[in-house]
């Protein structure tokens, strides 16, 4: 049988929190055992009958948590596609923003408040620089950030990509184009983006545990111009709810009694190489490793920004019309494009392929124990 990442976590979860249930939170302790109970008997079935031949069909629950590597996929694909359809017709850049590692450790203790100035602090700076009538001289800008917390064999890395509109709109109310090649310089939102961080993370137990030196030091900063921005969107939907890691990289698992003598082998992806190479890990550093990126309750890790915002007053039509006239692209005005998200597949008759009717949800069935059995089971040998 094939491991995947909800096989070992269903297999070694328990133990795993028996032995160092003191280190990890209550929400990751409740994320891990939702996982842990996806599509199996402990969360409920639900029934189904086909409308041709009558064959009925249970089918267990899944259970629908962000961070589950399994039940994400229809989510995914349809987060694709509606992103796909907002594109607009300009270029395209990924902007990658990094802290560093004294800042990584500070917002492992404390990503309450570290992840949100990460993405806020990131935003800012790209909306002051493009104001920079040298680069851009744009207003409003349409940004989409994804937050990050991970790094190609699971270590702790927090960071944000920004998949950002090559231009913005003036004062004036037209579409302003950037260069193809930047959108603005990489040292420039460095400064700016060291600065914000700072500036938003004062005042907070995160900024306390931040050494001072660390805001004299220069800051990492990437930009890449990625065309049209499908191909960028496409890399990133597979990470925006399924977690750090899918089922296909843990291509082998052996397995024990005890979670001490179990390992696995996970494959990576190294830096600056298209090959996957196998990386061996014990099942507790796997999950160890796996709790780190559970994100905090009530976090939205996937924002937007400008006037791809929903509360933005310009909408995404009238942006598409600037940007045409901006460019005279007379063509993109007299053929409208409209993307229509599929729907979701319907379940299929296994036996004669016909359509199947769901009949209900059956919860789980709960054992009661009598009085008397617990009473033996405290009773001393």
């Amino acid at each position: 049988m094939q491991p995947s990442v909800s096989s070992v976590l269903q297999r070694y979860g328990g133990q795993y929190l028996e032995r160092y249930g003191h280190t990890v939170t209550a929400h990751q302790k409740k994320v891990l055992r939702a996982v842990m109970a996806c599509r199996t008997e402990s969360l409920g079935t639900i029934r189904y009958r086909c409308t041709g031949c009558g064959c009925t069909q249970t089918v267990p629950r899944s259970c629908c948590n962000r961070h589950c590597p399994r039940c994400q996929y229809q989510r995914v694909q349809a987060w694709l596609e509606s992103q796909t359809g907002r594109l607009l017709p300009c270029h395209y850049f990924l902007i990658t923003f990094t802290v560093p590692q004294e800042v990584r450790a500070a917002m492992l203790a404390h990503p309450a408040d570290g992840y949100a100035a990460l993405l806020g602090a990131a935003a800012d700076s790209l909306k002051t620089a493009a104001t920079n009538q040298r680069h851009v001289g744009a207003r409003e800008v349409g940004l989409l950030g994804v937050l990050h917390t991970w790094g190609r064999d699971l270590t702790y890395h927090p960071h944000a990509h920004f998949i950002v509109a090559g231009g913005g709109i003036g004062s004036d109310g037209q579409w302003k184009s950037s260069r193809v090649n930047y959108f603005v310089p990489e040292k420039v939102l460095s400064i700016l983006f060291r600065n914000k961080l700072r500036d938003r993370l004062r005042g907070t137990k995160c900024f306390a545990a931040i050494p001072s030196a660390v805001w004299c030091r220069d800051w990492a900063v990437d930009s890449v111009a990625v065309g049209d921005g499908r191909a960028t969107l496409k890399y990133l939907s597979p990470y925006v709810m399924r977690g750090p890691v899918s089922d296909r990289r843990v291509t082998y698992c052996h397995q024990a009694e005890s979670i001490d003598d179990a390992w696995l082998i996970l494959q990576v992806k190294r830096s600056g190489s298209r090959r996957y190479r196998p990386m061996r890990l014990t099942v507790t550093e796997f999950i160890r490793r796996w709790l780190m990126h559970i994100l905090p309750a009530g976090l939205h890790h996937v924002r937007y920004y400008g006037f791809l915002n929903s509360s933005s007053k310009r909408s995404l039509e009238e942006v598409r019309f600037l940007i045409a006239v901006a460019n005279e692209m007379l063509y993109y005005l007299a053929c409208s494009e409209q993307v229509v998200a599929p729907r979701p597949p319907k379940m299929v008759c296994p036996k004669c392929g016909g359509t199947m009717m769901c009949l209900g949800y059956t919860p789980p069935v709960i054992v009661a124990c009598s009085p008397a059995a617990v009473h033996s089971s405290r009773a001393p040998p």
